[in-house]
């Protein structure tokens, strides 16, 4: 989902966790060639270039260290949990224990939650800076996301807890996911890998990145013990086209042990975003798509309020018309307080928490 964004250091104005490359080279390459630090591959650039020309789409033949916004929405540096050091995050879990049992194969049915025409296609993506009463604030929206188990931002309604999917962003976060989802209240979903096919570098912080065959070995605890009341979304790749999911399918034997797919797409317009979501389907058939990053990004910022707008009703129309997109995270719900090109025009709450020109959109979208 690169679509919003782990000790839970909210407090480091660390939105830069993601910081996003605003547009990926051809078939893939990063903007810049990584720079080998130590034992890690970092990311010299946020900027990204389009794998995609907006007219088709070719699976790479490399799975190659892409792109991605970030992890962290709470600023957690590199290799770290996201779970807050205050606590058990058994004590933090929402409480939102319906449903599911992980593992399954079989295309799920739709929650049934939200109401509307969109039924519960309507999410929203926070970033780092969030603070958790502003999902409050969006009220239309079904579900919301950010790269963390626990929720951040200070006290939650009950709202904003019922709807919060929690997320395992990195390798570091899978014992404390073990730990969720065999608890008392197991949530409904768990997210897993946020963009482990490309590492980026904020101020202080470096993220992770793991090759396929290290994702499949990392992830395996999970695999052995999911508990039974968990659905998991497969891990989102910064470059959804690329060879990394494929790979790490192989290496871990254990696509059927999910319920849906990950997509994350900025592209300057729906139609590059439709191109690229139907050639993934077209790979991935068996299980719905869940769009958890979505914005629409030239590589700057100045598409305006009307073309955000549109790309916006376009996206969520395309996804209940396929019968297949089961969740669209807008990205963000916040704005953020660094430059980065992806978001720059998409927030939908400002930096103080006042309700910017795009949330009355949002608010107003049916998906027709």
């Amino acid at each position: 989902m690169r679509g919003v964004c782990l000790t839970l250091v909210f407090a480091l104005s660390v939105s830069a966790r993601c910081v996003r490359k605003n547009q990926l080279e051809q078939a893939g390459t990063p903007a810049k060639q990584p720079v080998v630090t130590g034992t890690k591959t970092l990311a010299s650039t946020v900027q990204k270039q389009s794998v995609q020309d907006g007219n088709s789409v070719s699976w790479n033949t490399t799975s190659a260290a892409a792109p991605s916004r970030g992890q962290g929405s709470s600023g957690t540096e590199s290799g770290q949990s996201s779970t807050s050091d205050s606590g058990s995050i058994l004590n933090q879990a929402t409480a939102d224990s319906s449903a599911g049992s992980g593992g399954t194969s079989t295309t799920p049915k739709p929650s049934g939650k939200g109401s509307g025409n969109c039924g519960s296609l309507k999410g929203v993506c926070f970033n780092g800076g969030m603070q958790a009463s502003m999902y409050d604030l969006i009220t239309t929206a079904t579900d919301w996301i950010t790269f963390s188990m626990t929720i951040p931002g200070g006290g939650a309604s009950p709202r904003t807890q019922q709807d919060h999917i929690p997320m395992m962003p990195f390798a570091t976060d899978v014992p404390s996911a073990v730990e969720l989802v065999n608890g008392p209240n197991p949530p409904e979903w768990l997210l897993t890998f946020n963009e482990p096919d490309y590492s980026y570098m904020g101020p202080g912080f470096s993220t992770p990145m793991m090759s396929p065959q290290e994702a499949a070995e990392k992830i395996k605890p999970l695999l052995a013990k999911p508990g039974s009341g968990t659905k998991f979304v497969a891990p989102g790749p910064a470059v959804p086209t690329s060879n990394w999911l494929p790979d790490f399918f192989a290496a871990c034997n254990c696509q059927d042990f999910f319920s849906a797919y990950n997509i994350h797409q900025y592209q300057p317009d729906s139609k590059s975003v439709i191109n690229t979501i139907n050639t993934f389907r077209s790979k991935y058939s068996d299980k719905p798509i869940w769009l958890t990053e979505v914005a629409p990004s030239d590589g700057g910022c100045g598409l305006g309020l009307e073309k955000v707008s549109k790309f916006m009703k376009e996206i969520f129309k395309f996804a209940k018309d396929s019968g297949f997109v089961d969740r669209v995270f807008w990205n963000s719900g916040n704005q953020l307080t660094h430059d980065d090109k992806n978001v720059c025009e998409s927030w939908l709450i400002d930096s103080s928490g006042k309700p910017g020109p795009l949330l009355e959109v949002f608010e107003n979208i049916d998906c027709t």
